[in-house]
């Protein structure tokens, strides 16, 4: 036994195109976590920014920044974690990628920074006693 299909295509609604056109591969989570952003900017000084990250996922975090960063540069973020989350401990994630969008946004900060992670994250234990 076969079974049949039909040639006729079904449109799906908008509301279902509009999830696939935003899906991204990895989950985002609104977290407005304290961050500190390190990085070097184009004039060759280096700077340091205290923030809040407005998404983070697994491969990438989107925050706002005062700082001229551009495009391909590369950015540390040092994310102070709740102790809630820490059993008590107190912990910092480190966190290193490159600038792949930036976004003119309304708020405090000048530009909304999209970055992508490109090392492995490194958790700040010692270092704090």
């Amino acid at each position: 036994m076969t079974k049949s299909t039909s040639s006729k295509q079904s449109t799906p609604p908008k509301d279902l195109a509009q999830i696939a056109k935003d899906r991204r591969r990895e989950w985002r989570f609104n977290l407005p976590l304290d961050v500190v952003v390190e990085g070097t900017l184009p004039d060759g000084n280096n700077f340091q920014e205290q923030t809040k990250l407005e998404n983070i996922s697994s491969t990438g975090a989107f925050f706002g920044l005062d700082s001229a960063v551009t495009i391909g540069s590369k950015l540390t973020l040092i994310i102070d974690l709740p102790e809630k989350i820490t059993e008590g401990d107190k912990t910092l994630l480190r966190l290193i990628g490159n600038i792949v969008r930036l976004k003119k946004i309304a708020g405090e900060k000048n530009q909304g920074i999209a970055l992508v992670f490109v090392e492995e994250y490194e958790f700040l234990r010692n270092e704090l006693k």
